[in-house]
């Protein structure tokens, strides 16, 4: 005889089923976006050095002109591996020693290849980046290889103090960097969207006068608009914007060379007033120091006076430049290098740089060298 066999079943089994399975899938799906979250903020960075490294090498960032390291290694040949979290494409520097190079990083896996005495000739791959930006760096390399040769010839003329060819060199530089300038604008309008092109402008952002970074800036896709680069350009504009021509001072103080508290507007009123930024360790600075002593002594008599802000953190060093290069004007410095309060206050990011205000305190003109300089006092003054 044959019996059927019987088996009980759950009368809810099906439903059961179906919410394990409906659970699983949730789970899995969670566990897969758990797991890509993770892979797009984490970077694994995997150095191959070909020889032997004199010195440690470090994974750093600069922020607010100092280092921080990311990461660093002991380890100085073969193969060294570098882990960190990321947010966004962001410029990261290997250094070891006196050897530094740049690597766009972002997240996911990357590989560097270098001989240990020459990482800055190194090749990067797996970063879409750098990649971008080794590409836009090549377009403009005939550029880049003119402009070199051209500062190796102004060293040259600086060390024979040769006056007449570093007039000519100033000339030829500023026509070749006006043309890298060019091709950089172009290429930000023309790729809104690329981090690259933000960081590009960051990078030259003290060309620019207010009018053009704000509309630069302002082209940017929205895709975009929170990342470092383009926050860092809004921040630029904002301060440009505070001290545009036109615009009135606004007052600091800082301790002269005696360790005295001065008020800017202790110099505002009856003379027009040259802010002079600089510092004793800007070479552009001091060969532009004679051409300041020579329009101070013309014209000093005549309504025309000068406050000279260093972005030093030497005292003695200040001091020395000072009376070296015979500047007779009022000084004053915080001592704090590029986070001078007064270079922040006046969107100072490079020097030499000069503001003039007129007797009402009133922005006339700005980073105006040389014979523009001259010019400039010789119109107000008439």
């Amino acid at each position: 005889m044959l019996f059927k066999q019987t088996i009980w079943l759950n009368p809810n089994y099906n439903k059961i089923s179906k919410m394990k399975r409906t659970y699983i899938f949730l789970l899995m799906i969670i566990i897969l976006c758990c797991s890509d979250h993770i892979s797009h903020n984490y970077f694994t960075l995997t150095l191959n050095i070909n020889g032997e490294l004199e010195q440690n090498i470090y994974l750093s960032k600069r922020n607010a002109g100092k280092w921080v390291n990311v990461d660093s290694s002991s380890v100085i040949t073969g193969e060294i591996v570098f882990n960190g979290k990321i947010e966004e494409p962001e410029m990261f520097y290997l250094r070891s020693g006196s050897d530094l190079t740049n690597i766009f990083m972002e997240a996911g896996k990357i590989t560097f290849t270098a001989n240990a005495d020459s990482i800055n000739k190194g090749i990067t791959n797996g970063s879409e980046t750098q990649e971008e930006l080794d590409s836009f760096n090549r377009s403009i390399s005939s550029i880049t290889k003119q402009l070199d040769t051209l500062y190796n010839q102004y060293r040259i003329a600086v060390r024979n103090d040769d006056q007449v060819r570093l007039e000519e060199l100033n000339e030829l530089i500023e026509i070749k960097d006006g043309k890298r300038l060019a091709r950089t604008v172009d290429y930000a309008y023309a790729n809104n969207k690329s981090v690259v092109s933000a960081y590009l402008i960051m990078k030259n952002n003290y060309y620019f006068e207010l009018a053009e970074l704000e509309s630069i800036t302002s082209n940017f896709d929205n895709s975009i608009t929170k990342t470092k680069y383009v926050k860092a350009l809004q921040d630029r504009v904002t301060s440009l914007d505070r001290v545009a021509i036109g615009d009135s001072f606004t007052d600091f103080s800082q301790n002269d060379t005696t360790g005295n508290p001065l008020l800017l507007s202790s110099l505002v009123g009856e003379n027009y007033l040259l802010i002079d930024f600089w510092a004793s360790w800007c070479g552009p600075c001091r060969r532009e120091n004679p051409n300041i002593v020579a329009i101070y002594n013309d014209y000093n008599s005549n309504g025309f006076d000068i406050i000279g802000v260093s972005l030093d953190t030497d005292k003695n060093n200040w001091i020395k430049a000072i009376e070296k290069d015979n500047l007779t004007w009022s000084h004053v410095s915080d001592l704090q290098g590029w986070n001078n309060a007064a270079g922040k206050l006046y969107a100072v990011n490079a020097i030499p740089h000069s503001i003039i205000l007129d007797k009402n305190g009133t922005i006339v003109a700005k980073n105006l060298r040389g014979e523009e300089l001259r010019d400039k006092i010789a119109e107000l003054l008439d």
